[in-house]
């Protein structure tokens, strides 16, 4: 059965890469779905008119990008496609360029001042309150989570608030490490109080440069310890 999906059959020019291509479209669009069987080989190699060898090939492929699972005696199934299981690959990429880490940390230069200024404009009286809490936490690391994806919440803005989640995930293995160094989360503790401030305030101006020294300076400390952070914020 295929669940309602059609197949359209595939040039046999770069078969392989035409057919991971055809399946990631069918994802997107809504043709398959998270947790949804894929037809079995013989059927799914005739609709999408590829050899199997090329299907298997395009199987391996989408697996190794966390899009497809493969289930010993059940078959093959669209992953969960959860953020961060789709960013594992390229979280060893950036592990191994240091270059890229550094793209990344403008990134969140450009984005999460921006954020932290339109939360200064949005904010309630109970997301400010929200805000609070966080900082309240006992664990640090679960603070600066916390904290900086309310803020993205606060902001109100659906698409900048996703971009932040992919930062966010990207960066979230060496957040441990960087928190190691000496006064790093004494100094978050104070940067987060200080955003949180200019928040309440209603100040965006001073939100943003709250977030953008607090930023700065946890780059400073991500390159001084040969690593880089590119977490939901701080260390």
């Amino acid at each position: 059965m295929t669940g309602g999906a059609e197949f359209a059959k595939l040039r046999r020019t770069s078969a392989a890469a035409d057919a991971v291509r055809a399946l990631q479209e069918m994802i997107v669009d809504g043709r398959l779905v998270p947790g949804q069987r894929l037809p079995p080989e013989r059927e799914l190699s005739e609709l999408l008119g590829i050899s199997r060898p090329t299907l298997r090939e395009t199987i391996r492929s989408l697996v190794s990008m966390n899009i497809l699972e493969s289930r010993h005696g059940a078959g093959t199934f669209v992953a969960s496609l959860d953020t961060a299981a789709l960013l594992e690959p390229l979280q060893f990429v950036m592990a191994l360029n240091e270059r890229t880490m550094d793209e990344l940390f403008e990134a969140r230069l450009v984005l999460e001042p921006a954020l932290a200024a339109l939360a200064a404009e949005r904010a309630g009286a109970e997301q400010v309150a929200a805000l609070r809490a966080a900082l309240d936490d006992p664990d640090p690391l679960v603070a600066d989570v916390r904290l900086h994806a309310l803020l993205a919440e606060v902001a109100g803005n659906a698409l900048l608030a996703a971009m932040l989640q992919t930062l966010a995930t990207l960066g979230r293995s060496s957040r441990a490490r960087t928190a190691q160094r000496p006064g790093v989360l004494e100094g978050t503790a104070a940067d987060h109080a200080a955003i949180v401030a200019a928040v309440e305030a209603r100040d965006p101006a001073a939100a943003r440069a709250a977030m953008t020294d607090h930023l700065s300076r946890i780059a400073r400390a991500a390159r001084l310890s040969n690593t880089v952070h590119i977490p939901g914020g701080g260390p």
